[in-house]
């Protein structure tokens, strides 16, 4: 019985299986022959999105996968349709051309339910001029004595070929047997996490994947005009500085009453998933139509996530020739969405390179202040500064007297203030012990929260939802 792949799609895993110089295999063909389903079936994973709609898979995908004890990187690509109807088509050929390019073993797929066409045969000979190793699979076999049917492929030239489902599984043990028993033996070096992971979020066609080109140095995720081009986030590794970071791309993400199709709707999603196993967003918005609504929902969204974000305004060459200023463009930005104030903000063009340099620094600086830890005596001397500076409100007829302060949390920092309440603090206070233990402290890029717990004599107690303290969202006062 054939042994199940053990698999690990997460970033991390990736970045660190390419860096350590596995084995990769890729898996080619033409649009709609499965691969984005034998590629999930041996990842054990929904990693790449699929559908029966031609062409879904424009990028690279990776997965690290072991195997009878077999350590290798899984490449899926994009369709080998050459002369596609698609202006997108010739570009995703050379995507998939660059990484077989660079494997060790290519898995060529094909539709059995198709045929063995003549646009099956010039996608092969398109990989057989690269001259890496092949294996031949048939897809689509779903049901005994189908191989009969599929006989036409023994015409590819291949001693054998291997006939299986990814649907449904049969025959890819067999193919993944072949594919352990042909890899080249690597010693893999010790494992590295990424030190940092930098996802980038926006709308459609505000520049993402042209500025994930520009830091990464590689045309990794496909530039298009089109608004959707990337439908599946893309990680990149990079090495900055001697910091090993990742980058990732994601699919643009409209409101939802906007979102159309199936495979809008999975990109959607998985961008969703993006911000969560991030640490710091980069939102990108497109600074000729500056801040729209919904790039404020999605900065509510990394808000209410606890990620660090910075603001990156993209396109500013043509938002400076129709008279754009950086520094009413910030007044305004603050003005219209005060929650956003925390966050850095660059400024930059991916068509010519303009303080793109900017954006790595800003995105390093915001998850050292999300990561951060500090001394409780130092956070009691900002408060007592703060006391001095203002005093505390009345609450309930009675002085606020906050009497000391703690961290209890980081990624991001959470403040713990111990005091004689730990409800209807004034948001107007709240907002100036933010504002000045921010400073004090140099966070930015991060949200700071914020929780008040009653100490001292307290009266009989009275059912909360959580008894520890009333959590106040710094950003959000």
């Amino acid at each position: 019985m054939p042994r199940a792949a053990k698999s690990d799609s997460r970033p991390g895993a990736i970045s660190a299986a390419l860096a350590q110089g596995l084995p990769t295999v890729v898996l080619a063909g033409r649009v709609n022959a499965g691969k984005s389903t034998l590629f999930n079936r041996i990842a054990a994973g929904a990693r790449a999105i699929t559908s029966s709609i031609p062409g879904t898979t424009r990028d690279l995908n990776f997965a690290r996968t072991s195997y009878d004890d077999r350590d290798f990187v899984l490449i899926d690509s994009g369709g080998l349709e050459l002369g596609g109807r698609e202006r997108m088509s010739e570009r995703v050929v050379r995507e998939a051309l660059a990484a077989v390019g660079m494997a060790d073993l290519v898995v060529m797929l094909f539709d059995g339910r198709a045929g063995f066409s003549e646009a099956d045969q010039e996608a092969l000979a398109l990989i057989r001029d690269t001259g890496c190793p092949l294996i031949i699979a048939v897809n689509k076999i779903d049901q005994r004595g189908q191989e009969a049917s599929a006989s036409e492929f023994y015409a590819a030239g291949a001693e054998k070929i291997f006939f299986l489902s990814s649907a449904h599984g049969n025959g890819v043990g067999e193919l993944l047997e072949e594919i352990a028993s042909r890899l080249p033996a690597k010693e893999p070096q010790s494992a590295e996490r990424p030190d940092l992971k930098i996802a980038l979020i926006g709308r459609p066609n505000v520049g993402k994947s042209s500025l994930l080109n520009r830091l990464a140095g590689i045309e990794r995720s496909i530039v298009d005009a089109t608004p959707g081009t990337t439908r599946d986030a893309i990680d990149a590794p990079l090495d900055y500085k001697g910091k090993r970071l990742l980058l990732i791309d994601t699919a643009g993400i409209r409101r939802r009453p906007r979102v159309e199709g199936e495979l809008e709707q999975a990109s959607v999603g998985r961008a969703i998933e993006v911000i969560r196993r991030a640490d710091v967003l980069l939102l990108v918005i497109d600074a000729t139509e500056g801040i729209t609504d919904q790039d404020a929902r999605l900065a509510h969204l990394v808000d209410t996530n606890d990620r660090a974000m910075v603001l990156v305004c993209n396109k500013w060459d043509a938002a400076a020739k129709e008279g754009g200023k950086i520094a009413a463009f910030i007044r305004d930005a603050h003005h219209r969405f005060p929650f956003l104030e925390y966050a850095a903000i660059v400024f930059t063009s991916a068509l010519t390179g303009d303080g793109v340099n900017d954006i790595i620094p800003a995105a390093l600086a915001a998850g050292e202040s999300w990561r951060a830890t500090y001394q409780t005596s130092m956070l009691n001397q900002i408060l007592a500064s703060a006391s001095n500076a203002m005093d505390p409100p009345i609450v309930d007829r009675k002085r606020l007297n906050l009497m000391y302060v703690t961290q209890i949390d980081s990624s991001p920092p959470r403040l713990a203030f111990f005091s004689n309440f730990d409800r209807d603090i004034p948001a107007h206070y709240i907002r100036f012990l933010e504002t000045r233990f921010r400073k004090a402290l140099h966070i930015v890029g991060s949200p700071l929260r914020m929780q008040f717990r009653k100490t001292g004599r307290t009266p009989e107690r009275r059912p909360r939802s959580k008894p520890e303290g009333r959590n106040v969202r710094g950003s959000r006062a």
